[in-house]
């Protein structure tokens, strides 16, 4: 008799062999390996299915130590919400980070302007662009009023102008209550800035060693900070791999953790002195897989290094390059599997960037909504009171242990080739990251990787999202207002710039003490993208056109016969050029052609694309084509893979094809080009 209480009792024991046997059933005899087997970009195979008989030693050790790498008090407090702030007032500012501490967010990371970033005065036009303007501790004192620095972590993006800016924060702390409860995160990261900006003011192993000299200090004045960031999204936004990524933090990681060390940190120490700032995109288990890579990875050259801990600090930020400037509102759904992967693959601290990040400054709705979704995920979903909670799953597991087998022997290749600094200063690295892209790039002009709202289900008459412009002139000035006369010279040592602050130094004043008024080290950058820009283009000019002229550039839609026949078609031709922004003159079909040809030449269009069934273009394809032609229409399009009637359907008049993995980039762009000529509005 079957146990009533045995879920399937009665049904026969699953096994692998059956499962894969009914599934080559399934395929008709195509390739198992091809169909069903996918392969990561970091080159190895990921299976359809994983059971019992995938589990080794290697993926049993996993769980192990990362359960070893999370205090048990993580799982009662959850991580830290943590929210960029990007306002060049610092008086709104300080408003909006006052209200977000009020509302959820546990600490905050201020983004300074990009004259601050480059250590370059307040007379500079930069001021305020691309950032806080923060350039003197005044600045920094109305950014911060009536902040609990003892409470809330603050974290610095400061780039070229990492030791300043911390000198200024470090000052500011200091002088509050409870200074040593403080947990600020400097973020010194000259290695990111280089790759990031290419310029360094000083040699990169300058810059490296008096950032550790710095970091020292900070610890030894803050032991719960973190003074050094090692920085992944320069690279992952370049269009890096999880594997590069991660063999990127490894070689950064590895660079710092020795000039600290060198410094005079133990090695514990200054492995608590560092925090990893990893890009998560929208592929959610490879979010989950790299996070736990990298705590397991890390513990391994720590244990190496001789440190008693295994202590890692991560920060999980939403990549940039995932998100879009269209439709920016699929953005939200974006970030909720960024924080939610961020959350699961056990993050410290996450950066759940707001929805119009890549438009304007968010507004209050946009950082309500952005630390919202992580509130749900620990309060509502329990997310954080499990450790490691994806460990277990035999896919995750697996997957785990392949990226940090890929990404452990790309390290060890980096370092082998002379280390990151020479990777990145003789361009290898961003050749590397190139053709990944170029690969990458491929995939999204087929939609392969689909965007939604983008390249797939796009609405080109979407309003568009609003924002305030600041009054830059204004913030100056009220900057200027701010600032003191400090005439003296700033020494290379933490206090030696933390009482110039008190002065009234500026970061500009500092930097220039430091490193002078010129870039020592050039590199080429790495080059910034996002997995819509292409598509984002197109959009732009068909925007343009419509500003211009009151509509947008189009297209009419020959569809043939009755709705049923042709709307599957249809609807793919509509989405197919409104990703590219191009509107699609629709109607409820035609039975012959000269009422397509007619209602064509009254649309006022250009191109036409016909849409119907393939018995439809076996019967009518050659005969809608010439009399569209005839008609007027200048390009002829038509809905579906020719296959071997290419031929005949070329010589009646169709002049091109779309189909389910057609190139929309390059389609969409010609007709563009077509009908508004190759620079724009004709």
């Amino acid at each position: 008799m079957s146990d009533p209480l045995k879920l399937a009792s009665e049904f026969p024991s699953a096994d692998y062999a059956s499962w894969r046997k009914l599934a080559e059933d399934a395929l008709k005899g195509a390739p198992f390996d091809k169909k069903l087997v996918t392969r990561a970009r970091d080159g190895f195979s990921v299976q359809p299915i994983y059971t019992l008989d995938d589990q080794d030693d290697a993926t049993r050790l996993i769980h192990e130590v990362l359960t070893a790498t999370v205090e048990p008090r993580e799982t009662v407090t959850g991580w830290d919400i943590r929210q960029l702030h990007t306002h060049p007032d610092p008086k709104v500012t300080n408003a909006a980070i006052l209200d977000d501490l009020e509302n959820g967010a546990t600490s905050i990371t201020l983004k300074l302007d990009a004259a601050a970033r480059q250590g370059r005065e307040i007379s500079s036009g930069e001021v305020g662009v691309d950032g806080i303007a923060i350039h003197c501790l005044a600045d920094l004192k109305v950014t911060l009023d009536d902040i609990y620095t003892n409470l809330a972590t603050i974290g610095l993006d400061a780039g070229a102008a990492g030791v300043p800016a911390a000198a200024l924060l470090a000052a500011h702390i200091a002088s509050s209550d409870d200074a040593d409860e403080a947990a600020p995160a400097f973020n010194i990261d000259p290695i990111g800035t280089l790759a990031v900006t290419g310029a360094l003011p000083c040699s990169a192993e300058d810059a490296i060693g008096h950032a550790a000299s710095v970091a020292c200090d900070l610890i030894d004045l803050f032991p719960l900070a973190t003074a050094i960031s090692v920085n992944g999204a320069p690279y992952y936004n370049a269009g890096a791999t999880d594997g590069q990524e991660l063999a990127c933090l490894l070689a950064s990681g590895v660079t710092y953790l020795r000039a600290l060390t060198d410094a005079g940190m133990a090695v514990d120490q200054a492995a608590g002195a560092i925090v990893f700032n990893v890009a998560i995109g929208t592929d959610f288990f490879a979010g989950i897989a790299k996070l736990r890579a990298l705590r397991m990875m890390w513990s391994r050259v720590l244990s190496a290094s001789g440190a008693q801990d295994a202590t890692i600090s991560i920060n999980a930020i939403s990549a940039e390059m995932a998100l879009t400037k269209v439709d920016p509102w699929v953005n939200m759904l974006r970030t909720t599997v960024t924080s939610f992967a961020a959350g699961l693959g056990g993050a410290d601290s996450v950066t759940c960037l707001p929805y119009d990040h890549l438009i304007g400054l968010p507004d209050g709705f946009a950082r309500r909504i952005a630390r919202n979704t992580q509130l749900i995920l620990q309060e509502e979903s329990n997310v954080h009171r499990v450790i490691d909670p994806a460990g277990g799953s035999w896919f995750i597991e697996n997957l785990t242990k392949e990226l940090a087998q890929t990404a452990w022997g790309k390290f060890q290749s980096l370092e082998a080739s002379g280390g990151i600094l020479k990777a990145l200063a003789n361009g290898s690295l961003k050749s590397e990251i190139e053709t990944v892209w170029q690969e990458r790039e491929k995939r999204l002009a087929t939609r392969r990787d689909p965007l939604t709202g983008v390249s797939e289900f796009p609405n080109i008459a979407e309003a568009k999202v609003q924002y305030d412009t600041p009054d830059l002139d204004a913030i100056q000035a009220d900057a200027k207002s701010r600032q003191t006369k400090y005439d003296g010279t700033v020494g290379k040592d933490l206090a030696s710039m933390m009482e110039a602050a008190r002065a009234g130094a500026t970061i500009g004043h500092i930097f220039t003490d430091l490193y002078g008024t010129s870039a020592a080290t050039r590199i080429s950058p790495l080059t910034p993208h996002r997995l819509s820009e292409s598509f984002e283009a197109l959009r732009k000019r068909a925007d343009a056109h419509k500003s211009a002229s009151g509509r947008f550039p189009q297209i009419f839609l020959a569809n043939l016969g009755k709705v049923a026949q042709h709307t599957t078609r249809a609807t793919f031709a509509r989405n197919f050029f409104e990703a590219g922004g191009i509107e699609a003159i629709t109607n409820n079909g035609f039975d012959t052609a000269d009422a397509a040809a007619k209602a064509f030449a009254e649309s006022g269009a250009k191109i036409a694309v016909i849409c119907g069934s393939d018995p439809q273009y076996d019967d009518m394809a050659g005969d809608i084509a010439k009399a569209l032609k005839s008609a007027g229409a200048s390009m002829v399009y038509l809905a579906g893979h020719p296959g071997e009637a290419r031929d005949s359907y070329e010589a009646a008049g169709i002049d091109e094809f779309i189909y389910v993995g057609a190139d929309v980039l390059a389609i969409c762009g010609a007709a563009l080009d077509h009908l508004l000529g190759k620079r724009g509005e004709k």
